[in-house]
């Protein structure tokens, strides 16, 4: 009788245990996103999602002695969604927090250093210095994308892919270059693709503003695109282009200055840039004018380019 009675209360002892130990398991915290150092110990990482009593720590114990669960991984976790077991469960595999880092086109290389350090990366990049590159600038030289990363990543990781998708980009569309387009190199055609992303209001026209300065270049004319101003008052233009701006022979950005070229890509460029300054040929037009937000108006002559500027009252 005795044994039976001893049986029973371990069994009493082991239900009345079971359910509080499942009820655990199964609920959630109110932590959503929890970073695990190295070297935090795996006690110390459950006390931040339940309280630290001793029979969550002797479930704890349980839990991680059924599962062989040696040690958690370090990174950043989001939990929101998941139960106690599930969260024990990723940090023990190590499934951290996807975060993401868009790169844009349009873009420069000073908004790009306030992305990065905005973001949860560590920057030892400043400026793409990281950047091993045949090219002769740091400006210009990622391609637009969004990437992945985990929180403490560096990144180099991800502007080190990013420059080495771009360059093979532009060399697989520099092969296709028609004879007619006079661009030199690559260099040249990142310089143009990167004018042509700041000039456009919409892709479409990508191709026929390329036309533009593809002719100027060809006739030997100025490209006298304002963008280029813009880029050579960084960081600190203050949203207005004055006359003094457009005289200044100091600014080598200045295109109503310097012939041909500025000497570095002006931002990030699309596929479509691309694509516009490497196939593009010299076309009919010669100038053009915003007539909408989005769009511009193509002239052939400057006569014409002055009553299109006078009609959507640029002249006063």
């Amino acid at each position: 009788m005795l044994l039976i009675r001893n049986i029973f209360i371990l069994l009493v002892a082991i239900a009345s245990i079971i359910g509080p130990y499942t009820a655990l398991l199964n609920s959630t915290s109110s932590v959503s996103l929890i970073t695990i150092e190295k070297g935090d110990s795996m006690y110390g990482v459950i006390s931040k999602l339940v309280p630290n009593s001793f029979l969550n720590r002797l479930f704890f114990r349980i839990y991680i002695k059924q599962n062989q669960i040696e040690s958690f991984k370090a990174g950043e976790y989001d939990i929101s969604q998941m139960t106690i077991a599930k969260s024990i469960d990723a940090f023990n595999k190590g499934d951290s927090f996807t975060r993401s880092l868009q790169i844009n086109e349009g873009i420069t290389i000073f908004d790009l250093d306030k992305i990065i350090n905005d973001s949860l990366l560590i920057n030892d990049c400043l400026n793409l210095n990281c950047l091993k590159t045949d090219y002769p600038f740091k400006e210009g030289v990622l391609y637009p994308d969004t990437y992945f990363y985990k929180k403490g990543m560096k990144a180099s990781e991800i502007l080190k892919v990013s420059h080495e998708i771009l360059n093979n980009k532009l060399t697989n569309l520099w092969d296709k270059k028609p004879q007619s387009n006079m661009l030199k190199n690559k260099f040249e055609a990142l310089i143009l693709a990167s004018i042509i992303e700041k000039e456009a209001g919409n892709h479409l026209e990508k191709k026929a503003i390329a036309g533009v300065f593809l002719k100027r270049i060809s006739l030997g004319m100025k490209l006298q695109a304002d963008p280029t101003i813009i880029y050579g008052l960084l960081p600190n233009f203050d949203g207005d282009i004055k006359k003094t701006d457009i005289l200044d022979k100091n600014n080598r950005y200045n295109t109503y200055m310097i012939e041909g070229l500025p000497p570095t890509p002006i931002s990030i460029v699309s596929t479509t840039s691309l694509e516009a300054a490497v196939l593009g040929t010299p076309g009919d037009y010669l100038f053009f004018v915003a007539d909408t937000p989005t769009s511009h108006h193509f002239s052939r002559t400057y006569e014409e380019h002055k009553r299109m500027i006078k009609k959507i009252g640029l002249d006063k």
